[in-house]
């Protein structure tokens, strides 16, 4: 991609000089080029090089290397200084001195700034022993945007000053047109310097274009005009007359200068936003071509503060970081200018602030990251306790419909019972047969256990009486205690209750104490009003932690959330009531 300058108003004015004068001097090419494709000037050039070396012609071979650098070639260094050598051999002082201005405006395309500095001088010396007051002042001219361009504004205006004095009592096309630029030059100088009235230079320029055809120039003096109303600090008016220059332009360049003071201006009004507009076409055109004129320094020092505002700390160290680089570059090829510069923010304070915003960004991540981390186990958390609600509400739900069918027991426990007690034929609904006469159907799979079956009978009958007369709410009732109670050991025992049961001991003497808890709370209001350690006690758990754990192991949940939701639960006993009838009924 061919890389864009992007230079003050006059230079971009001075690079396109030389194609004019050219024409002025007159032109070095046939008239019948022009129709020629580049391909076909080229071959035309080359030709023109190869038989003005053979025939030693170096006037036509001067001619020629010029044609070529004005071709734009990829090697036009190589061309021009060829063109110097052959302009020393006619040792002709103007010649020599034009070919010092190519080279110096080759060195200015490659922003080799001191190498283009010894090229003008030369240009200047050699140009100096001619007559020729329009070539000297034209070399005076180049030479002092140099230095202005390197920060030299003494030694420009100097060299400015007396030039365009020279250039304006010559009275031709191309006299005219060096003295625009370097009105031009002299304004900007003077924007540094402030030695004299910018406002009377703008007219004095104004003036001149106008008196002398050159109204493709206004532009410039408008936007010249405008900045200057930024120093006076009347921005309105600055934004005013540089948004009317940038409408007023014909040629293709960017005009960044005039971006610039359009974003000053919005910025000393407080409009950053609109500033950033402008600061952000800066920013875009030095990431495209990595150059970027010294006086946009200030453009990434208000990027800094505008992301500094916005609290983006991301890009805030972005700019400061592509600030120090831009630094880099300013002190190796603007050691004048950059020293002299002034930086709000320096070298040393750029790097503080470049270690604090990483450091702040480095936290940030951090807190960011736990932030997330504490956000997500909060979520997940609230995700948890509210299945664990429904799944709870809804466990509940179920154990409460269980708990209203189940039908009551008429052998409870006096003292536990109210004194209008809910009345019906009670029995176990949680297998508990206490009312049945029924003896259990044994025989059919006496044999699968290898046990004595008479045996088996009688362990069975003991068990049936085990649990009629509520044997099991005895605290230290074990396997032991009941295999003896039962005529047999321990082992047959478990056996028989593995097998007939579908339980070991342990499970089966605790769902005995839950059902007949269960049964308690559904015949006695008097028994829900009771504390856990109380009914743990009644129903033979050693404490109410055991009681607690063995009843959420079977109902799924705890059994003082069980007995809150009863005791909260207003239609508890018109429920038992309308399940007692329907009993009944059946």
């Amino acid at each position: 991609m061919k890389k864009i300058y992007f230079l003050p108003l006059f230079q971009l004015c001075l690079i396109l000089s030389i194609f004019c004068s050219s024409l002025i001097r007159g032109q070095k090419m046939e008239k019948a080029k022009d129709s020629l494709s580049d391909e076909e000037k080229w071959k035309k050039i080359s030709l023109q090089i190869k038989n003005s070396k053979k025939n030693k012609e170096f006037k036509k071979l001067y001619d020629a290397y010029e044609n070529a650098a004005l071709m734009g070639a990829k090697n036009q260094k190589n061309y021009l200084d060829s063109l110097l050598i052959t302009a020393k051999e006619l040792k002709d002082d103007k010649l020599i001195g034009e070919a010092y201005m190519w080279l110096g405006m080759n060195g200015e395309s490659i922003e080799n700034y001191p190498e283009a500095l010894d090229n003008y001088i030369n240009a200047y010396s050699m140009l100096s022993k001619t007559n020729n007051q329009l070539a000297i002042n034209k070399s005076i001219t180049f030479l002092a945007r140099v230095k202005l361009y390197m920060g030299d504004y003494d030694g420009a205006y100097n060299l400015l000053k007396p030039a365009l004095k020279n250039l304006k009592s010559i009275n031709t096309e191309e006299s005219h047109l060096y003295f625009t630029y370097g009105q031009l030059a002299l304004i900007e100088t003077n924007w540094y310097l402030k030695r004299d009235n910018n406002s009377a230079l703008v007219k004095e320029g104004m003036d001149f274009i106008k008196n002398t055809n050159q109204s493709g120039y206004y532009p410039y003096f408008l936007a010249a005009e405008g900045v200057d109303e930024y120093y006076n600090k009347n921005y309105s008016e600055a934004i005013r007359k540089i948004t009317s220059a940038e409408k007023l332009y014909t040629d293709q360049f960017q005009h960044l200068t005039d971006k610039l003071y359009l974003a000053l201006s919005y910025w000393e009004q407080g409009n950053t936003k609109q500033a950033y507009t402008f600061l952000q076409q800066i920013d875009d055109a030095y990431d495209k071509t990595g150059k970027i004129d010294p006086k946009f320094r200030s453009a990434f020092e208000m990027l800094i503060k505008y992301y500094e505002k916005t609290g983006d700390k991301d890009k805030e160290l972005e700019y400061v970081k592509k600030l120090l680089s831009i630094d880099a570059k300013y002190e190796k090829d603007y050691k004048l200018l950059f020293s002299t510069m002034h930086k709000e923010f320096d070298n040393k304070k750029l790097i503080e602030t470049k270690t604090i915003l990483e450091n702040k960004i480095k936290k940030g991540k951090i807190i960011y990251k736990i932030s997330i981390a504490i956000g997500i186990g909060l979520i997940i958390f609230l995700i948890s306790i509210i299945y664990k609600g429904i799944k709870k509400r809804n466990k509940y739900q179920k154990l409460y419909k269980e708990f209203i069918s189940i039908k009551s027991s008429e052998d409870l426990d006096e003292e536990l019972l109210d004194e209008d007690p809910v009345t019906a034929e009670f029995i176990d609904a949680y297998d508990i047969d206490s009312d049945s006469d029924t003896e259990p159907d044994i025989l059919d799979d006496i044999d699968d256990i290898d046990i004595n079956p008479k045996l088996v009978e009688n362990v069975l009958k003991e068990l049936d009486l085990f649990e009629k007369n509520k044997d099991f709410l005895k605290k230290k009732v074990n396997l032991e205690s009941l295999s003896l109670q039962c005529g047999t050991n321990t082992a047959y025992l478990s056996k028989i209750i593995n097998h007939y049961k579908k339980q070991n001991f342990k499970t089966y003497l605790n769902d005995l104490r839950l059902n007949y808890v269960m049964n308690l709370w559904r015949g006695s209001k008097k028994s829900r009003r009771y504390s856990i350690q109380d009914i743990a006690s009644k129903a033979g758990f050693s404490n109410s932690q055991s009681f607690s754990k063995k009843f959420q192991e079977k109902f799924g949940v705890s059994p003082s959330f069980f007995l809150k939701k009863l005791n909260s639960n207003k239609e508890l006993e018109s429920d038992i009531i309308a399940t007692d009838n329907e009993l009944k009924n059946d």
